[in-house]
């Protein structure tokens, strides 16, 4: 981008001061940018947020309906639903701020590196313009100190292959510099754009699946529902009162033994541990004494049958 040829010093100067233009535009542009995109994140942040507080006013309407039951469902099924777009609204967020905040960001350090850069070519310049007068003004004062002279030369041949290098490297640098800004800028765009896309997709896909919640709410059924609590609150209040009292009087009598109760099976199990098992033990001897005689009487009266049988068979 730098020519080399002394007699082009106004192109230096020029060619300068358009890079250092560039690197200024480029600096305040992305900055503006990244301020824009941030504040984007923020409020996107801030109506996730909104959506979280929306579902769980939504979640707490459905745990306190008791009459409208399918009222409390859809609203179950609507604070989920927005639940999970919310998550992916914070996917968003996350998204931006890595993606393309986060690499705007970075513009600042490249632009002050770049504006260095152009700040040494500049002072390699005024080096190699400060060894040309020396060399005019030994020329011109003298003239025959061939010494002087050469030395003179040899330091604007050094500043000048000098210069010639910071220029190269600068028009390298520079052009690196445009080719980076404009890709990593048709980079972000693009990926701001699959963000909201990818966002945007999954959102409309969940409020098609809330709004279908919403119509699944029978409010036939749920205003059905209230006509039959409103005609006969009493009742339910007496069936409850009578439930109670029920349940307290329950409470307040002994419960009788049940034969399946571990403790009384226990007790049959180790009679000679308790005091007052000799009841429960004579019972259950009488029972299996009854049975024996039931089964020897029924034995006697078949053999009985069966003989009888025999001797009208023999006759």
């Amino acid at each position: 981008m730098f020519r080399g040829d002394n007699s082009h010093s106004l192109s230096y100067e020029q060619q300068a001061k358009f890079i250092q233009d560039r690197i200024t535009n480029v600096e305040k542009n992305f900055g503006e940018l990244c301020v824009a995109f941030g504040d984007y994140a923020r409020r996107t942040a801030r109506l996730r947020d909104q959506g979280d507080e929306l579902a769980k006013v939504l979640k707490e309407y459905a745990n306190n309906e008791i009459v409208n039951k399918s009222l409390s469902a859809g609203l179950e099924n609507l604070s989920i639903t927005l639940t999970a777009i919310e998550e992916y609204r914070n996917c968003e967020v996350q998204r931006l701020e890595a993606k393309v905040i986060g690499e705007l960001c970075q513009y600042e350090a490249i632009c002050k590196h770049a504006r260095e850069e152009v700040k040494h070519t500049m002072n390699v310049r005024e080096k190699e313009l400060a060894r040309k007068k020396v060399l005019d003004k030994t020329r011109e004062r003298q003239p025959f100190n061939r010494q002087q002279v050469t030395y003179a030369e040899s330091e604007l041949l050094k500043a000048s292959a000098e210069m010639s290098r910071t220029a190269k490297g600068l028009s390298e640098q520079t052009e690196f510099f445009e080719r980076r800004k404009l890709q990593q800028l048709k980079a972000l765009l693009s990926d701001f754009m699959l963000i909201e896309l990818n966002f945007h997709a999954k959102a409309l896909e969940l409020l098609t699946v809330a709004h279908q919640q919403v119509a699944d709410i029978n409010d036939k059924a749920d205003l059905d529902n209230f006509r039959r609590k409103l005609r006969s609150p009493e009742k339910q209040i007496s069936t409850g009162v009578s439930a109670r009292s029920s349940s307290l009087a329950s409470l307040l009598q002994p419960a009788p033994a049940r034969d399946d109760d571990p403790a009384n099976l226990r007790r049959l199990r180790t009679p000679e541990k308790h005091g007052s098992s000799t009841l429960p033990r004579a019972s259950s001897l009488a029972a299996l004494t009854s049975s024996k005689q039931e089964e020897e009487t029924t034995d006697s009266e078949e053999s009985e049958e069966g003989t009888s049988s025999e001797e009208t068979e023999s006759r």
